[in-house]
Order: C-alpha cells, then structure tokens, then sequence
C-alpha cells in the first residue's frame, strides 16, 4: 500500500508498505480521508518530538514501537476493510462507513477503568505512537471505531476527531446553554470550539486573534465579535460587554502564547472557568493571584473520552455546524508540497487540509 512515512524533521516520504493484517479485535479501514492535524506540523517542522514513543523511554508501551518512520495521521474515516479474528460481527461488517477515535490505552489502570482513559499513563495515539491514517489502510480496536450516518460524508467524517476534542474542551468547561465565552485563538482548535459552543447554546462567543484570514474565518463561523489583541484591549471588552460588567463566564485558551493565557484568566467574572486547550512546550508565568482573588477555576483537557458518539450525532442532526472547516483536499501522493509545506507556507490561510489516498 502507499503511505507517507514520517522519517524525521521535513522528511516524509511517499513510500510502499505492506498491508498490515488486523489481530485479535482489530479492525482494518480502507481510508478515504485524513487532515493534517497541527500535531503533525509539529512533527514535521521541528520533530521529531512525541513521535513513536510519546515520551516513553526507548519503547512505547502499547505499541512497541521504538523507532521512526512511522505513518501520521489520526483525524481518518474510511470503509471497514477487513475483521479482525476476535472482531464483533454482529455489530461490525466490511463496507460500513466509519471514523476513528485513535486513542490507544491500556484498559486496565484505574484512570481506565474508571472512565478516564485520556489520563491513563500508557496512552499512545494512532499516528504517534502507531502508524496512521495517511496511507491506504490503518488499524484501529473495534471500540475506537465508530459507524457513521448516510448524511455524513467521509470528509466530514475526517473532521469528527478535532469536533470531539473541542467538544470535550466545552464539556469540561460545564458550559451551559445561555452563557457567554471567549476564545483566544482562531486557527482550526479555536474555530471548533466556536462552533460547538453554538451547537450548545452560547449566548455570545468573542474571539481573540491577530491574522487577517483567521478573523475572516471566525466571523463566518459565527463569532458575535472578533477582536486583534494588538488593537482592542480584550479583557476591557469582555466586561464591557457582560451585563454586569464583569467579564465572560468561561474562556478557552486555544492559542498557547503567553499573553493568550494571562488574558483568558483576566477576562473571566468571579467564579469563572479559564479552559486550557493549546498544548505548551514551556513553562509560563501566570499569576495566581488573578485566580485566587476571583475563585476562578483553571482547568485542562486532554483529546477525548466518549465523546464521538455525540459528536456523530450532533453534526448529523445539524446542531453542530461544519461549513468552512475543510479549505483543501489533496491527493495523498501530493501531501508534502500541497499538505504541509502548504500550511507551512500560509498556516493563516488554512483551517484543515484533507489527504486521500484514493485516486479520483
């Protein structure tokens, strides 16, 4: 099968692989489509870093991968190809339309075992710690994978991955239907956490951010107001706004600079919710005192957990809106130029660009 195979910093490579067979309860997906995740840029422009054994010394403990290359790729759907010998078949036939959930955890810990599996401590993802969904084919537990509706295309379904992660972001926030949000950062993370909390109810959502084509994207996608942090002071426009002059009930912090934290945490009320969603490589100060004097709460959230049956539903039923999400696709032959060095290029430009292996 062909694959693009990630071999180290800039260097993936369109290459021949076996078709891997499915063992025990695996399923095999004949992908159809697989964004390009900021992981993955990540990866490609100064990795190697998590990849293959996220931070296991010399041998990931799931996988037992210990060295590159590996296939990228985790946000995939496709056509179940082929069962895997322990495999429910009375649930689970070749030909269905699915997606993944690429988590990959041990099942037995206590955080497992007790509904937080995103925490257990052996975690690994398909596309970092495993091969991906940029090839032909990809293996996945038949618990990751989820059976997608008629009214659900499979570039749509592609984009379910990143739906269920500001989903779980929003979930985590306890946000109710009626309040008010910020979200510092549009790129494609904040911009999903823009749509589903419309899909929720959110009475007012602004957003921070300072790319031209970005705030293009935000607007459209619904923001009540969209604010340069460089022009507009945004947690003065925050409680300017709030009916008590207070601020936002919740803000999500999905750009991961320093000044983007520090704001969040300032333009929340009184016993408001700060949600971290951007992933840091370094420390940052904050001040405490800022949290401490409000009561506000500061929470993290990590991937996902039991999040995709409702999020399949809500795009299905069209609570959640998905239009403007995708702004490329690309045959997987064409990822290096056409995918990553693309976003690379004009990263503002682009929100999610999709890679099929599937010639059309």
């Amino acid at each position: 099968m062909r694959a693009a195979a990630f071999y180290d910093k800039r260097d993936i490579r369109i290459v021949d692989k076996p078709v891997p067979e499915p063992k025990a309860d695996e399923i095999r997906v004949k992908v159809e489509w697989c964004g390009i995740c900021g992981s993955d840029m990540h990866e490609y422009e100064g990795g190697p870093h998590g990849v293959p054994t996220m931070g296991h010394p010399g041998v990931h403990p799931l996988t037992g991968k210990t060295a590159l290359p590996l296939v990228l790729g985790h946000e995939f759907s496709g056509t179940i190809d082929k069962l895997g010998p322990q495999a429910d078949t009375e649930k689970y036939r070749v030909g269905q339309r699915v997606c993944v959930e690429p988590i990959i955890t041990c099942g037995q810990c206590k955080l497992c075992r007790t509904g937080f599996e995103n925490c257990c401590p052996k975690m690994g993802i398909i596309g970092v710690a495993d091969d991906g969904g940029f090839a032909e084919y990809a293996l996945a537990r038949q618990h990751r994978v989820h059976l997608l509706p008629d009214n659900v295309s499979f570039e749509i379904g592609a984009l379910i991955e990143p739906l269920c992660v500001a989903w779980h972001a929003v979930r985590q926030a306890n946000f109710k239907m009626g309040q008010t949000a910020l979200v510092l950062g549009g790129g494609p993370v904040g911009l999903a956490v823009l749509k589903v909390l419309h899909s929720v109810g959110a009475r007012s959502v602004y957003v921070s951010e300072v790319a031209d084509a970005r705030k293009v994207y935000a607007k459209k996608s619904g923001a009540t107001e969209v604010w340069d942090p460089r022009e507009v002071d945004v947690v003065q426009a925050c409680k300017d706004r709030s009916p008590d002059g207070l601020g936002v009930d919740v803000s999500f912090d999905c750009a991961g600079v320093p000044a983007s934290i520090k704001t969040a945490i300032k333009a929340v009320k009184p016993r408001g919710t700060i949600l971290n969603v951007a992933l840091w490589d370094r420390d940052v100060p904050v001040s405490l005192s800022d949290i401490t004097a409000g009561e506000k709460v500061l929470i993290g959230t990590a991937c996902m957990v039991d999040d995709f049956p409702a999020v399949i539903q809500a795009v299905s039923d069209g609570r959640l809106n998905t239009d403007g999400l995708i702004t490329g696709k690309i045959s997987l032959e064409d990822i290096v130029n056409d995918g990553f060095e693309a976003i690379a290029r004009a990263r503002d430009k682009h929100v999610k660009i999709l890679a099929s292996p599937v010639k059309r």
